[in-house]
């Protein structure tokens, strides 16, 4: 089968600074994949050259079989949907505006067929179709990004890259966001994640890949990445890690 991101020896430089160091990883269709690790580790510039967003100084990226240098910018954006860090708009658009966006890569096509019926539906499963006519900019950071996250779902891709989606959300609202991504994933797409929340990360994503100083440190199912031989080298701190009693999957705890 087929990766839906296949990523080899991918490197990134600013100057002589390596963001990304030779990271080779897969994602498939059907998985979700957290990427995690210390702030400066690599994770957001990593993410922009999975999604064809950063040029790469070496290595390789495919998604679905394809280099990303053979996308054009439409079929791309029917494939890929990429929710950023910075939850902008210049302009004083509403949420159903902006929501709407997502709908951009399928103008002409027979799916814009269904693109109310999507905005709608987006709406609601990122729990904003209370705030539709309220103009974005006037909305908290944290309803910024539930906006955001549903113009991503709008755009109806079979891959995912989130960017941080829970950095401004309340405890519920961050549970409901992996939910959703966990369900994407179920549904066939494949999601990327980059998370701070190592325990959050554990509940939901299938693979966990830790970055470290540009460099991938492990890889693997969150019973084998998060243990305290690595984090502890990764994050320079003493931690525990601990069985949640429900579903028995790891929970990481600072030493105090």
């Amino acid at each position: 089968m087929t990766a839906a991101i296949h990523a080899r020896d991918v490197t990134v430089r600013a100057g002589d600074a390596a963001l990304v160091d030779s990271v080779t990883l897969d994602v498939r269709h059907g998985e979700l994949l957290a990427l995690v690790g210390p702030n400066g580790a690599g994770k957001s510039t990593l993410l922009s050259a999975l999604s064809g967003e950063r040029s790469l100084a070496g290595g390789l990226v495919e998604l679905d079989g394809r280099p990303l240098s053979a996308w054009q910018p439409g079929p791309l954006a029917r494939e890929r949907a990429v929710l950023t860090q910075d939850n902008q708009v210049a302009f004083p658009f509403t949420v159903a505006e902006v929501v709407a966006m997502g709908r951009a890569p399928w103008r002409g096509r027979p799916e814009s067929d269904e693109d109310d019926a999507v905005i709608a539906e987006s709406l609601a499963r990122a729990d904003v179709a209370h705030l539709a006519g309220r103009a974005f900019p006037s909305l908290s950071g944290g309803e910024r990004a539930r906006v955001s996250l549903a113009r991503v779902l709008a755009q109806r891709t079979r891959i995912v890259m989130l960017d941080e989606p829970t950095a401004a959300l309340d405890i519920r609202h961050q549970e409901e966001v992996f939910a959703l991504a966990r369900e994407l994933a179920r549904a066939g797409a494949a999601v990327v994640v980059v998370v701070h929340d190592l325990s959050l990360a554990a509940a939901y994503a299938d693979r966990i890949a830790v970055l470290d100083r540009a460099r991938l440190a492990g890889m693997g199912s969150p019973r084998e990445v998060l243990v305290p031989e690595l984090l502890e080298r990764v994050y320079g701190l003493g931690v525990r890690v601990i069985e949640d009693p429900d579903t028995g999957l790891p929970v990481v705890l600072p030493r105090r």
